[in-house]
């Protein structure tokens, strides 16, 4: 893959899809997973790459980084996940569990747990100190793409490939067409964003699972969401290539950025909503300004 920096300089390292992108909590480093099985770790600043984490077999899908900025968590088509200490550039565990690929993974606000989803149906919770599996959640019947936690780390949402939304014990979001790719929450923990193959973002209120409204967004499908941490705008990516900025309150249309050959994969934040990072089927990463 390839990063391009804000300023324009190039890292060119072995090809391979990017199937997620994350910007470290402290905003110095962009994360990334891809389909040549390694974790790399850049430098955010001069796009110089910091760190080559490997171990897993089979391509990586997910990242994500505890708040402390200490430890990276990857879910792999391996059907592992494993725990690295970031600064020393070593493995802590790997996880087993899960029976199919881990499409997605995320560490809960005060960096105690990992969620995990995965193919085999199943969302898993995990001590990130231990490893233990804390307990199985089995709200759906098929492939579990993508999960997330609320602010206040009590629930967890996921998308699935027949087109719903689980949303903890408030219940069901349905109103997507097909798989859900993609969801996300506000920072200020009242809605829910999620993006599907059907083409479309919805807003959901957290509370009442009722839809807000239908953003008619990439051609080919909606690949990955994000959210300002000013619960603001909304940042999206797709199979038409595009990268596209969205105002939260209005589901308008505010920027586009088009300069991507192949479908884009994954979308993430800077902590100062700044900047956004971008990664692609064609093994580029783009970092973008915020318009």
């Amino acid at each position: 893959m390839e990063l391009e920096h804000i300023l324009g300089l190039w890292l060119a390292v072995p090809r391979a899809s990017v199937h997620s992108v994350v910007i470290t909590p402290d905003g110095r480093s962009v994360v990334s997973g891809g389909a040549d099985k390694t974790v790399l770790v850049w430098d955010l600043h001069t796009a110089k790459q910091q760190r080559l984490l490997r171990g897993h077999s089979d391509w990586v899908y997910s990242v994500a980084v505890t708040p402390d900025n200490e430890t990276i968590v990857s879910g792999s088509l391996d059907k592992t996940i494993k725990i690295w200490n970031l600064r020393s550039r070593k493995e802590i565990r790997t996880l087993h569990g899960h029976l199919d690929t881990v499409c997605s993974v995320a560490i809960t606000p005060d960096g105690q747990r990992i969620i995990s989803g995965s193919k085999d149906t199943t969302i898993k919770v995990w001590d990130l100190n231990s490893g233990q599996e804390i307990r199985t959640l089995t709200p759906h019947s098929d492939w579990v793409y993508s999960v997330a936690v609320t602010p206040d780390g009590q629930t967890i949402a996921s998308g699935c490939a027949d087109g719903t939304i689980q949303v903890g014990d408030i219940g069901r979001f349905t109103g997507h067409t097909a798989s859900v790719t993609s969801v996300a929450i506000t920072p200020n923990g009242r809605l829910l964003v999620s993006g599907s193959i059907d083409e479309t973002i919805k807003v959901w209120d957290l509370a009442t699972g009722q839809e807000r409204y239908s953003i008619t967004a990439h051609s080919g499908g909606v690949t990955s969401v994000a959210i300002t941490p000013d619960s603001q705008r909304i940042v999206s990516s797709g199979n038409d290539k595009a990268v596209t900025i969205w105002n939260l309150k209005t589901g308008k249309k505010i920027h586009c950025f088009t300069e991507y050959v192949e479908a884009v994969l994954s979308v993430a934040l800077s902590p100062d909503g700044q900047v956004i990072a971008s990664g692609s089927r064609n093994s580029v990463i783009k970092l973008w300004k915020m318009p």
